[in-house]
């Protein structure tokens, strides 16, 4: 009886495998970035990057242009202008011109996530401009969709870029107790290349805000788990400057009232120092430093909500906290309240080292 049991199951997985469409990768092109910008008359621009592999040669990038008016025909009017079939499965990485982004994100979100071909660790992002220049940068040999997946990936692991990517997006966009966001990235029309140019603040479905490059770790402690990173801190006593190196954090969040909401934060930092321009690093030195990295991590996280509440936006998900820790607080009506949020912000710092030789 199991060994029958044993074959119809065998022979189910064979009818159902049969039934799934094969591609051969010869026989299709691979969208690996996808643009899209906000053009005349409500239309959108959709711009394909696609990589052409020839023998013994590098990968060239080639990009096709199409209108429309619907999301989900942005590929298929695409498809006129390619000779092999245009399948999105190894895209890589989608980019959202910023007028698109300041009208509403929420139909090609949709779209993407409908497609079961397009993985949940697809990488998004919104350009200053239109995307579709920065597709149509020169990326040399590395190709666009590598060049700019490396790029972001790169600073959100060494540097202060939040995590972000389709999957964490959704869960943001949907969910009452937290608002997305998204890196920008921009065209340097000196150099010719292309460089993370601050994050995007977002409320239930548009680009409100953003915040600079210069303020992005103070987010990130906010946010999300540092794990690597450096900051320069101006010691106001004596001027000299000093690199805190390999900064790690951890955040806390107690809710203290939820009539009026009150919460309180605890912000944990420790790193070391790898250069000062002083002449020697004494314990004194140290304790000025963490002192002084204390008070401007407290002064620009407090910006940094009030900025949030003008906006009424939670991208830091407190409002996530305030129901997981409150049976009374209401998260239906946590958008109206955000302005009242009072916050108790304290920073713990701790350089654990000098890092250099005295």
């Amino acid at each position: 009886m199991k060994c029958r049991d044993l074959l119809i199951f065998l022979l189910m997985i064979m009818i159902v495998t049969g039934c799934v469409e094969k591609e051969i990768i010869d026989d299709v092109n691979l969208i690996t970035a996808l643009g899209v910008d906000l053009v005349e008359d409500q239309k959108i621009k959709g711009s394909a990057n696609i990589d052409t592999y020839i023998k013994d040669q590098p990968v060239t990038d080639r990009v096709i242009v199409e209108e429309s008016k619907l999301a989900r025909e942005l590929v298929s009017n695409m498809q006129k202008q390619s000779p092999d079939p245009l399948v999105l499965g190894k895209l890589q990485i989608v980019l959202f011109g910023e007028s698109l982004a300041k009208q509403g994100l929420t139909e090609m979100v949709d779209t993407l996530q409908r497609d079961a071909s397009i993985g949940e660790r697809l990488l998004l992002v919104i350009t200053r401009g239109e995307a579709n220049a920065i597709l149509e940068s020169d990326f040399a040999t590395l190709g666009a969709a590598k060049y700019l997946t490396n790029l972001v990936l790169q600073n959100k692991l060494n540097r202060d870029l939040p995590r972000t990517n389709l999957h964490l997006f959704l869960y943001q966009h949907y969910s009452k107790g937290q608002d997305p966001f998204l890196p920008i990235i921009k065209k340097n029309e000196e150099s010719g290349s292309v460089e993370i140019d601050g994050l995007a603040l977002m409320d239930e479905r548009k680009m409100v805000g953003e915040i600079s490059n210069e303020k992005l770790l103070f987010f990130k402690v906010l946010a999300d788990q540092y794990t690597k990173g450096t900051y320069t801190v101006e010691m106001p006593a004596t001027g000299e400057s000093v690199g805190v190196k390999s900064i790690a954090s951890s955040r806390e969040l107690k809710v203290v009232s939820t009539n009026p909401i009150k919460l309180k934060i605890k912000v944990h930092i420790e790193g070391f120092i790898n250069e000062y321009t002083g002449k020697k690093i004494t314990p004194e030195v140290t304790g000025e430093v963490e002192k002084a990295f204390k008070e401007i991590v407290e002064k620009e996280s407090l910006a940094l909500i009030e900025k949030f509440k003008e906006l009424k936006i939670d991208p830091i998900g407190i409002g996530d906290d305030l129901r997981s820790q409150s049976r009374t607080f209401l998260i239906d009506e946590w958008r109206d309240r955000i302005p009242e949020l009072e916050v108790d912000l304290q920073a713990d710092v701790v350089i654990t080292e000098s890092g250099v030789i005295d």
